[in-house]
């Protein structure tokens, strides 16, 4: 039976315990080692260190009361002492915890669940108030989630952490059918809102970027693969504007005029990102971008206030695409 009480102390976090001895001191209920100890399933031992560690160290007024066969508070106590956490540290467990959305559906979620609700288990009353209501006063918005199969996140996170080939079905962006791909998972990442995984493409030889959300029957393979060293996910996804795969290596200009380029100069848009500014109020920023896809429709997106002035081919682009919206319209 010792055994198991221990098992059990172990199990419970301490200042749960200690929770609990509170509010039967706070209710007058006397209690005494013995009956705590058989309502928490621990030793005696368990709670009469508890009960010495709450009236020494975290000195609260508690004594005996022979009569009563229990303990007491001398006076009034409305909580426990404050562990002493700071405010950002306050707001970064928040926002842990609404990061939690990202890890929905992937092998990630429980095990992330479950320890953080543990740590806000062991905090006292007063700091798990203030943390319910601060996660109801902060959001994060992801950008639009595509709709995915679980099995597939789950088949792509088994590849990526056994290091075993996956094949599976995927269709391209436009295309009525889909193809067989074979991928060894270098990377997952979740941009916007959005899961896509990373790899070695087998059939092209080509390192290569896939949205989830349009791969379907997904099988792991028995053959294991070691990731390059030369591989980065940072630096592969720090050359990207957004997601697309790198196909070079461009100097990015573009011209902001007033009043966007406040705002635009206010924001971090890319890692390589330079801003000069101008006597008139407007800037120039700069990239560095492997890929001009996703810069060429986010300069489009500010009309006539975003002007490319580099690289020639990014400036062609726009130019070719301002024609075609042009004669839509006409």
């Amino acid at each position: 039976m010792e055994t198991d009480a221990k098992i059990h102390s172990l199990k419970r976090p301490a200042i749960e315990r200690m929770l609990r001895i509170h509010q039967e001191l706070k209710h007058a209920a006397y209690p005494n080692c013995s009956t705590l100890a058989r309502e928490m399933e621990v030793s005696s031992k368990t709670i009469a260190r508890d009960i010495d560690f709450m009236r020494d160290r975290m000195l609260l007024p508690i004594d005996y009361d022979s009569a009563k066969h229990g303990f007491f508070y001398t006076r009034e106590v409305q909580s426990l002492p404050t562990i002493d956490i700071s405010e950002g540290e306050l707001l970064a467990l928040s926002i842990a915890q609404k990061a939690m959305d990202h890890y929905k559906g992937t092998p990630f979620e429980r095990p992330l669940s479950n320890a953080l609700n543990k740590l806000a288990a062991s905090l006292p009353e007063t700091i798990t108030a203030n943390l319910t209501e601060l996660s109801h006063s902060i959001s994060f918005r992801q950008g639009r989630s595509s709709h995915i199969d679980d099995t597939i996140l789950n088949s792509f996170t088994r590849s990526a952490l056994d290091k075993r080939e996956i094949t599976f079905n995927y269709r391209k962006l436009g295309a009525k059918t889909a193809e067989e791909r074979v991928l060894q998972t270098y990377h997952l990442t979740n941009f916007l809102g959005k899961w896509y995984a990373i790899g070695r493409d087998v059939n092209r030889d080509a390192i290569r970027t896939f949205l989830l959300s349009r791969a379907s029957a997904a099988t792991l393979g028995k053959s294991s693969y070691t990731i390059p060293k030369t591989f980065s996910a940072d630096d592969y996804l720090g050359s990207s504007f957004g997601i697309y795969s790198p196909e070079g290596d461009h100097d990015v200009r573009i011209r902001f005029l007033n009043p966007i380029s406040e705002y635009i100069s206010e924001n971090i848009w890319h890692p390589s990102q330079k801003v000069d500014y101008h006597s008139d109020g407007s800037i120039t920023i700069s990239f560095k971008l492997g890929s001009l896809v996703e810069v060429t429709s986010w300069i489009l997106s500010w009309g006539e206030n975003a002007i490319a002035t580099s690289p020639k081919t990014l400036c062609s682009n726009i130019r070719e695409t301002a024609e075609k919206i042009t004669r839509l319209y006409k």
